[in-house]
């Protein structure tokens, strides 16, 4: 599926992958995705979130507040523990083999795997389905937009309302600004 991305698509998805790990959460949520939307860069999407007022560190800061595993540690602390000779994936491993998985923090720091959350699959998933039924040859920011809004993730949702933006709006405008009708 990542093959038929827009060059905007992909740079939603690696910013979305920079925020969610700038913000210590694992795994990347459909939260980090409409944050990578709201990067310039990211094309058509970011210009209907523009459109509406939306601000990209109005959101942040509502997900750093709202999201779970928000304060978790960081790829910086992982960094700074290990100035001190502590290495952190060395401490979380012996925590799991010692007292199981759960016993790992979630939001850790992971080298090199990005994972995620199944409602963020969703998501890129509808997108396919909404670029397939508007018939675009490739799956672009407004696509993910779209897919987003029509995956029905309470965190997102409540970004949204927080924002005071109702979803059906930014559809309406996402389709009006592809050129199709509401």
């Amino acid at each position: 599926m990542f093959e038929r991305f827009t060059e905007g698509a992909r740079t939603v998805v690696t910013d979305a992958v920079g925020e969610a790990r700038a913000l210590g959460h694992d795994p990347v949520g459909t939260t980090h995705l409409f944050l990578g939307l709201l990067r310039p860069g990211a094309g058509a999407g970011y210009q209907v979130l523009h459109e509406a007022g939306l601000q990209a560190d109005a959101a942040r800061e509502i997900i750093r507040r709202r999201t779970p595993g928000a304060g978790a540690l960081t790829r910086d602390d992982a960094d700074a523990l290990r100035a001190v000779g502590i290495d952190l994936d060395v401490v979380l491993e012996r925590l799991a083999e010692t007292f199981g998985p759960d016993a790992v923090p979630d939001g850790h720091p992971r080298r090199g795997r990005t994972r995620l959350s199944p409602p963020a699959k969703k998501a890129l998933q509808l997108a396919l389905r909404e670029a397939i039924w508007l018939k675009s040859k490739s799956i672009g920011s407004e696509h993910l937009l779209l897919g987003l809004l029509r995956c029905d993730d309470d965190d997102l949702g409540t970004v949204l309302t927080e924002l005071g933006v109702p979803a059906d709006s930014l559809r309406d405008a996402t389709l009006r600004a592809i050129g199709r009708a509401a």
